[in-house]
């Protein structure tokens, strides 16, 4: 009896280990259980991915951007091939190893490309990582052929935004860049071509039509990366648009060339159609260095560069025009009849305001005598216009000042166009909480004081002059959408009358740039000086202060020709140069001059020959001698 009660106790602890190991039997089977339930079903689509991954890539096609072209179809802007050195970790048995071979091989840095392997540490192992952005074609083309010596680089081809003129017209044309946040917004079929984007100029403004659509493929990989065969169909990628410029590659060159070590703007346009045919700012930067991301230290040297070549001067820079201006001063003048086309005034080389002391003076010491308008305007007499200015008032030049277009941006389109200033005494109420002096007036009649405009307003201004008041908006694209021409409200006497004082500062004697006279070809124009600071400021430097470029004036040159028939507008500014006639007016005339010798095409009848010899020479020959 004892030992069958020993039997049933030993049962019942038997029992209870066998219960208790159940227990843990099943609790384990119920957290493998559970853990199956989450990576099959909860995880599954997740680790399905990974596990095509494993063999199936999806290799993308990103679209080509459109390409830019000037007038002519010369090429702008366009796409090249970009190396990129690519590495999939999970196709690299040994890294270290993969890495070392690679950087031996290609001589490139080990330390650099195991950082980029680090920053990617969170990157699925079926990525590729980018080792190298831009690789040089006989690199890439040695790893390609050795291939299997590296498993898992890979060499992938990608477009990259090419400049071929380098730092012509680069303001106009713009850069582009790597896309920061906005990416991940766009279509899924837009990413890979929307990672570059336009940041200025016709890259900005034309971006949306310029990035294409995305092709690719699905790849089956083996396991060291190298493609077995394409999977299904293949998509292939939608370029973008392609864009036409008004610009003519040919005088933007001569443009630049002509501008040569000085920091200014020069415009080139049609006045009759409002197109650009070339804008240049200077210094200039070559956008080339945008494609793949700029790097730091070339980044740091445009930002450090105290003539600001990222700054488009022609449409940023804001300037006093100086005696350009004084054609509307001269309008304003002969609209509210304060002068007539016969009116003169004696210029003795000043002008005194009642209960100002000292005089303004005009530019020419002694003075220019007795002068009518056309005089005036041919030897840009101050004392006229001051006369003229008084008479006029400040918000009488400020209303035609405004209908010539200044004080307000032209619409051509480009970021960050500045607008000026024309001042008035509303302005200068709100402004400064003080009324308009009439001593101000004098200053603002020819284009100094308050008054500030960006050369394309300028330019803009003398297109309307020339062009009979029908002012075309400035046009960068051949087939431009937006602003419509409108015919201002100007009296044909008047424009007429300015456009003939302004065919004496070139062709008469006694004018501010006769140098720029043609013998085939009738040039209308302006110069100007316009001061950076007063002379009463001046006064106080001393000489080795005056002679500092940052203290020199500003030289200024437009013109238009044939006057009688104008086609072709011209401006130049050349910062702190000195007069507009020394500097200024012979950037101009180089411009001009090309542009006789090879795109002018004289209209039946208006062309005139004076010899055989000289009907045998071209135009740049006879002006060879006209600058001295």
């Amino acid at each position: 009896m004892k030992q069958d009660s020993l039997d049933f106790e030993e049962l019942d602890r038997i029992r209870i280990r066998l219960i208790i190991l159940g227990g843990v039997v099943i609790l384990i089977f119920s957290l493998l259980a559970s853990r199956l339930w989450y990576l099959q079903i909860t995880e599954g689509q997740k680790y399905a991915e990974f596990s095509q991954g494993n063999r199936v890539r999806l290799v993308p096609e990103p679209a080509l951007r459109g390409i830019i072209y000037d007038r002519n179809g010369a090429i702008l802007a366009e796409n090249r091939p970009a190396y990129q050195l690519q590495l999939i970790r999970e196709d690299t048995p040994d890294l270290e190893s993969t890495l070392g071979k690679v950087s031996q091989a290609l001589n490139l840095s080990f330390a650099k490309m195991n950082d980029k392997i680090k920053a990617n540490h969170d990157l699925a192992q079926f990525k590729p990582i980018i080792l190298v952005d831009d690789l040089e074609y006989e690199k890439a083309m040695y790893l390609e052929t050795f291939q299997d010596d590296f498993p898992g680089v890979t060499i992938v081809v990608q477009p990259r935004r090419f400049y071929p003129y380098n730092n012509l017209a680069a303001h106009l044309i713009g850069y582009v860049g790597i896309v920061q946040e906005d990416w991940k917004e766009l279509p899924e079929e837009k990413r890979s071509s929307s990672q570059i984007v336009g940041h200025s100029g016709i890259e900005l403004l034309e971006n949306d039509y310029m990035i294409g659509l995305d092709g690719g493929r699905q790849a089956e990989v083996d396991h060291m990366g190298r493609e077995i065969q394409v999977l299904g169909k293949s998509v292939a990628s939608v370029p973008g648009q392609d864009i036409t410029l008004n610009l003519d590659i040919r005088l933007q060159k001569v443009a630049t060339e002509a501008m040569r070590g000085e920091s200014g703007a020069v415009i080139v346009m049609n006045p009759k159609t409002g197109e650009i045919l070339a804008m240049a700012s200077f210094p200039d930067f070559d956008p080339n260095l945008f494609s793949g991301g700029i790097d730091q230290t070339n980044w740091s040297r445009l930002l450090a560069n105290p003539e600001h070549p990222m700054e488009n001067k022609a449409i940023q820079g804001l300037y006093a025009p100086g005696s350009i201006f004084k054609v509307v001063t001269a309008y304003a003048g002969l609209e509210q009849g304060v002068i007539t086309p016969q009116t003169e005034h004696v210029c003795n080389g000043e002008f005194f305001i009642k209960g100002r002391s000292t005089p303004f003076k005009c530019w020419k010491e002694g003075g220019h005598g007795k002068v009518n308008l056309v005089d005036a305007i041919k030897g840009s007499c101050n004392v006229y216009f001051y006369n003229t200015g008084v008479g006029v008032g400040v918000d009488e030049i400020h209303k035609y000042a405004n209908l010539f277009g200044l004080g307000k941006i032209t619409g051509v389109g480009l970021q960050n166009e500045k607008a000026g200033l024309i001042p008035s005494n509303k302005w200068k109420n709100s402004t400064f909480k003080e009324p308009w002096y009439i001593g101000e007036t004098p200053s603002a009649a020819i284009g100094q004081g308050y008054i500030t405009t960006t050369p394309l307003q300028v330019i803009n201004m003398i297109n309307i002059l020339a062009n009979d008041g029908l002012w075309m908006p400035p046009s960068l694209l051949k087939e431009q959408q937006g602003l419509r021409p409108q015919q201002i409200p100007l009296k044909d006497d008047y424009l007429s009358l300015i456009r003939e004082g302004m065919v004496a500062v070139v062709n008469a004697e006694g004018g501010t740039a006769k140098k720029v006279r043609f013998e085939e070809f009738t040039v209308a124009g302006k110069t100007a000086t316009s001061q950076v600071i007063s002379n009463k400021t001046l006064e106080t430097l001393d000489d080795e202060a005056k002679a500092s470029k940052k203290f020199q004036n500003h030289a200024w040159f437009v013109a238009f020709g044939p006057a009688e028939d104008p086609e072709i507008s011209v401006l130049a500014l050349v910062e702190h140069g000195g007069g507009g006639s020394k500097v200024a007016a012979p950037v101009v005339r180089k411009i001009l001059s090309y542009y006789i010798d090879n795109i002018y095409q004289p209209k039946t009848g208006q062309a005139q020959q004076n010899s055989g010899e000289l009907k045998n020479r071209k135009f740049s020959d006879r002006l060879s001698t006209a600058f001295y």
